[in-house]
């Protein structure tokens, strides 16, 4: 009678647990299957937009597949290049790291190695105080200008800098100035 008790005390709750997670653990997966695809399609979609609306003089993008820039000793990188297939320009896609973390922008360079927009995608800034330099006002003085100074914004006189956001500044500022690299390495736009 004793061994009955244990096994509905400890051993039963236990194999019920074990089956819930079980179950729940297939319904995730299941649900992961179904979503992954449409997440993913809404990324590619929303990564197009924003090229477009980066580069409008361009008809389509190929992947460039060649070496990516790397700049402020690996703490800026370019993650992706594509190129205007009708030869208007590139946009670059950079990654630097932000007072929050990584921020990432997507950059957008004519033909004649001028930048034609700048977009930051993601970011984990301070609301209100560090996203003023993701603003589109803010991000706006970058267009037409084609050399940056590899230094901070605060010290470009191209550049005006957001006052008490200067590593949110500096990021985006060292983001296009890879960006530039990256359009000079590929050659400019072919």
């Amino acid at each position: 009678m004793k061994n009955n008790n244990t096994f509905k005390e400890y051993v039963a709750p236990i194999l019920v647990l074990v089956c819930i997670c079980l179950v729940i653990t297939a319904a995730l997966a299941a649900t992961y299957g179904v979503a992954k695809p449409i997440i993913d399609s809404n990324s590619i979609k929303a990564a197009n937009e924003a090229r477009a609306e980066l580069l409008p003089a361009a008809d389509s993008f190929t992947a460039y597949d060649g070496e990516l820039a790397v700049c402020e000793e690996g703490k800026v990188f370019a993650t992706e290049c594509y190129i205007a297939d009708n030869g208007s320009g590139m946009v670059v896609t950079v990654s630097t790291k932000s007072f929050g973390g990584a921020l990432i922008e997507m950059i957008g360079i004519d033909g004649d190695g001028k930048i034609t927009g700048v977009k930051v995608t993601s970011h984990a800034d301070t609301p209100g105080l560090g996203t003023k330099a993701h603003a589109p006002e803010y991000l706006t003085q970058y267009q037409g200008l084609s050399e940056l100074s590899a230094t901070s914004a605060k010290d470009d006189a191209s550049i005006n800098h957001v006052t008490g956001a200067s590593i949110s500044s500096n990021a985006v500022h060292y983001g296009v100035y890879c960006a530039l690299e990256q359009y000079k390495k590929v050659g400019g736009a072919k």
